[in-house]
């Protein structure tokens, strides 16, 4: 058994462009729409298409260039010989925006379901089911359903007609508040200024994410008044891994030239650069391979914040750093590491995640301490605070909320 999605993108806009690739924070809506079908295991993409502009082809080739199949379809007797007998196909509606969470509900397997919501005011951009619901974009169909269109005389909207048959056989409703739609969650977007408004809300609700305070208090701040700027382009995303990896390849020879207080400014700007990773991740579905990039980057910052004074002695000619700076950089590292840990093992019932310390902190306290030459009385501070925001953290997140 596949699963196959017909994803509408024949709609088009009052300046004749077509509504499946608005851009909304750097990425045109059938490649978030793409990338969401990928996550709950879509192998081959259906587009419904009237006519194939360039741009339209341009967007084919980078959703193929994410490892899925993608077919222009114009009728149902196009769709009919990609579908096996017990193939999954999931329809997403034209210009669709929704969450990760109303995908995986509607891929569940099962017999064929739709996404409804209530009829109001919000939902008047979808197609109403009957008397009080209207479909809220996202629908399982079956094989037969397709082949009963494909032999149907006549011209008929794929999309429509589909979701017609499954509610004339009785298909599972999967209902969603309408007030999803007012937050943003779920929409369609009609046209260009419903994207802006789109995007504004969803900058100025993002969290700030992550534990730490170096990254919650002063990173990811810094990051989000960027933010505009930096989900307008998809370029972004895709060079910003390999400049963040650079920025920190860079600490590692600058500590090693013996140049320890530009190795340490040269961090924070890395870090900087990992927190706009996270954020980005916010916006756009990352990829498995993206995701592994991270965590690279931010695995072997680490490894550098523990063998720095290492490799500022090899820059100096001294065979052995100091005490405070060779022994307590590694157990500051582990600190750190036992902050992730207890963060991660808290699950959702952690909070005040903002004190707990980690490795932009260091950095940002390393790099005034190495410019005034205090750099082992830092080394030496670092560890026994960290593990005091440790403690701190443990006994505030534990004390019982206010009723």
């Amino acid at each position: 058994m596949a699963l196959i999605a017909l994803v509408g993108a024949s709609e088009t806009l009052s300046d004749g462009g077509l509504r499946a690739l608005v851009t909304v924070a750097g990425e045109t809506l059938i490649e978030r729409q793409a990338a969401r079908l990928a996550d709950v295991g879509v192998t081959h993409i259906a587009v419904a298409v009237a006519a194939v502009p360039a741009e339209l082809l341009a967007a084919c080739d980078r959703i193929r260039s994410r490892g899925l199949k993608v077919t222009p379809v114009r009728a149902a007797s196009d769709l009919v010989p990609l579908v096996e007998a017990d193939d999954g196909i999931l329809l997403v509606a034209d210009g669709l925006r929704a969450g990760g969470t109303h995908y995986a509900a509607i891929a569940k397997p099962g017999s064929p379901a739709i996404l409804v919501t209530g009829d109001t005011v919000l939902t008047q951009g979808f197609e109403r089911i009957d008397a009080t619901r209207r479909w809220g974009g996202l629908a399982s169909v079956s094989p037969p359903m397709v082949a009963e269109l494909a032999a149907m005389p006549g011209e008929w909207d794929m999309m429509l007609t589909l979701l017609r048959l499954a509610v004339q056989a009785g298909a599972r409703r999967l209902y969603c508040e309408p007030a999803l739609f007012e937050q943003g969650e779920i929409a369609i977007v009609a046209d260009r200024p419903t994207a802006a408004l789109i995007e504004q809300s969803s900058l100025q609700k993002i969290e700030y994410g992550g534990m730490g305070l170096g990254r919650s208090a002063i990173m990811m701040p810094l990051v989000r008044l960027a933010g505009p700027l930096l989900v307008k382009s998809p370029n972004t995303a895709r060079f910003l891994p390999h400049v963040t990896a650079l920025l920190w390849l860079g600490v590692a020879l600058l500590a090693a030239s013996g140049l320890a207080a530009a190795g340490a400014l040269t961090a924070i700007f890395g870090g900087l650069g990992l927190a706009a990773m996270r954020f980005l991740s916010a916006f756009r579905a990352e990829s498995a391979a993206q995701d592994r990039a991270r965590a690279v980057i931010r695995g072997f910052a680490l490894v550098l914040l523990a063998g720095f004074p290492w490799l500022l002695a090899l820059g100096a000619d001294r065979a052995i750093p100091s005490f405070a700076e060779a022994a307590l950089a590694p157990c500051l590292a582990a600190a750190i590491l036992l902050a992730r840990a207890l963060y991660e093992d808290l699950g959702d019932r952690r909070r005040f995640h903002w004190m707990l310390p980690d490795a932009d902190q260091a950095w940002i306290m390393l790099a005034p301490a190495l410019l005034l030459g205090i750099g082992p009385l830092m080394f030496a501070i670092l560890p026994p605070l960290a593990l005091f925001q440790i403690l701190l953290w443990l006994r505030l997140a534990r004390r019982p909320e206010a009723r």
